[in-house]
């Protein structure tokens, strides 16, 4: 059998053991499962949209991809160019760390929805045009040999990394406010997908600053919880966003925010409903990223 998506035809497919559904592993796509319904919606639609649905799989990596899900994947926003080529730097250096040679034909299926390309040509261009030329994170060796150069190396040790699984949290540290962190906001991030990160959790051995930059950096996205007004969060938010990572905003009901905070959506939480707080954070997550790579068990 082809793939059901982008019809590749090295693709395995098997059925589910227990869905309506097929697994599938696809040197395009990657692997995934897909519900039946949505492979049979999928014969209907034009091959030329179909390399969005790989993307967004590759992006979001859907436990099963449903008809829903299709629907959403071709309504997507292709991201930036900056975007891509991150993506695909930080696929070519852990298929091939250090430095290690590739060519450009050995990777260019796999990276096509990785890169959120097209077809081969985008590829080729990414590489050529976006990864080489202009930001130099790819060194020629030859007409089609590549490595990822130093400048590429300490590129991805500088910018955040989009495939991180952490969702790291910037709060008080106070018993006030401990069960926000018990009952929401980490569970809240297990079922997103995402591992919760808060730095007095994490065992370090050097200065509390430096750890909590560096937890920031290797992080997907931020949860920051304002409540008590603590300089530290604000300063841990900014830096976030300085970053580019996706910042949530939570604080307690009734409590002021600071005026440069104030025009973002901030999750407002109850002390008596915190399994409201836990609902909110996740379909928040879950709308500003998707499901995490992490399985959820029960």
């Amino acid at each position: 059998m082809s793939c059901p998506i982008c019809e590749n035809n090295e693709a395995a497919v098997s059925s589910h053991p227990a869905r309506d559904a097929d697994v599938v592993d696809c040197p395009r796509c990657g692997k995934f499962t897909i519900s039946r319904s949505a492979s049979v919606n999928l014969r209907r639609e034009d091959d030329s949209t179909r390399w969005k649905i790989s993307a967004w799989i590759a992006e979001y990596a859907p436990e099963i991809v449903t008809t829903r899900d299709v629907d959403t994947a071709l309504n997507s926003a292709v991201p930036s160019l900056n975007y891509r080529a991150d993506r695909m730097l930080r696929a070519l250096n852990r298929w091939y760390p250090q430095g290690n040679q590739f060519s450009s034909s050995e990777v260019g299926t796999k990276l096509m929805a990785i890169g959120w390309n097209r077809n081969g040509t985008e590829v080729r261009f990414m590489l050529e045009e976006v990864l080489e030329v202009e930001l130099g994170y790819l060194k020629r060796l030859d007409s089609r040999i590549f490595r990822v150069s130093a400048k590429g190396l300490l590129h991805l040790e500088q910018a955040p990394n989009h495939e991180s699984a952490i969702g790291f949290c910037a709060m008080w540290f106070s018993d006030q406010v401990r069960p926000l962190w018990t009952d929401a906001i980490e569970p809240a991030i297990r079922l997103a997908g995402y591992e919760p990160l808060r730095i007095d959790g994490k065992q370090h051995n050097g200065k509390i600053d430096d750890e909590i930059m560096a937890s920031i950096r290797a992080s997907r996205f931020v949860v920051a919880d304002f409540t008590g007004s603590r300089g530290g969060v604000y300063y841990e938010a900014g830096f976030a966003h300085g970053l580019g990572l996706p910042v949530v905003f939570m604080c307690q009901q009734g409590e002021e925010l600071h005026f440069d905070v104030r025009q973002y959506n901030c999750l407002f939480w109850r002390q008596d409903d915190l399994e409201g707080a836990r609902t909110q954070l996740l379909h928040r997550v879950l709308a500003t990223l998707g499901r995490g790579p992490r399985v959820v068990s029960g």
